[in-house]
């Protein structure tokens, strides 16, 4: 994956990089699935170094249930 430049991502960024719509990502992220955006406000915005982890994390899972 690669994430834009800045330091910080809006939703829209973020569901572009899951591929995914943006409130799919305010739905998980209210469901606790999603971490905590790092600025609320108008728009939300996400550490871009969070998102990452988080994809790291989900990756390692993926390869834990296929192996």
């Amino acid at each position: 994956m690669s994430l834009p430049s800045s330091k910080y991502l809006v939703t829209k960024d973020v569901a572009a990089l899951f591929g995914v719509k943006p409130n799919t990502i305010l739905e998980w992220e209210k469901d606790g699935k999603f971490p905590r955006a790092t600025i609320v406000g108008k728009p939300k915005r996400w550490d871009a170094k969070v998102v990452d982890d988080h994809c790291k994390a989900l990756r390692g899972q993926s390869i834990r249930l296929s192996a």
